[in-house]
């Protein structure tokens, strides 16, 4: 994509608002530490960006992964839930789509600010037994 054809990210631009999450879900193996989850786009012009966290149902952080300039509709990916953690309880997974804006620092040469531009947002949940 050239200079002319990025879209302006500090404006809604609608190219940017019609992505949307049609499928999320996730699935334990069998040994009960790790899940796969799948997530499934509609068509994008712009790649998107997106942050997986699995949390216990304290609301601890147990794995993270961001995925950046996604160019797939249909992705999966296998958290590994650590050993220690792995007790019978309710999981929550979250899937964020962002996007990663560069602004130009005034009066700094070559360096650059990353902002970034929240899209859509949802949640899956899963049981350990």
């Amino acid at each position: 994509m050239s200079p002319a054809e990025k879209p302006d990210l500090s404006h809604k631009d609608q190219r940017l608002q019609e992505i949307e999450i049609l499928e999320f879900s996730s699935d334990t193996y069998p040994d009960h530490r790790r899940v796969k989850v799948t997530f499934t786009l509609s068509a994008f012009q712009v790649n998107p960006n997106a942050s997986i966290k699995l949390t216990n149902q304290n609301g601890d952080r147990l794995a993270e992964v961001n995925i950046i300039n996604i160019f797939s509709q249909a992705n999966e990916i296998t958290l590994h839930i650590p050993a220690n953690q792995n007790k019978p309880g309710d999981y929550k997974i979250e899937l964020d789509l962002f996007y990663i804006q560069e602004e130009e620092i005034p009066g700094v040469d070559d360096q650059v600010s990353l902002k970034t531009i929240p899209l859509k947002s949802v949640t899956t949940s899963f049981t350990l037994l």
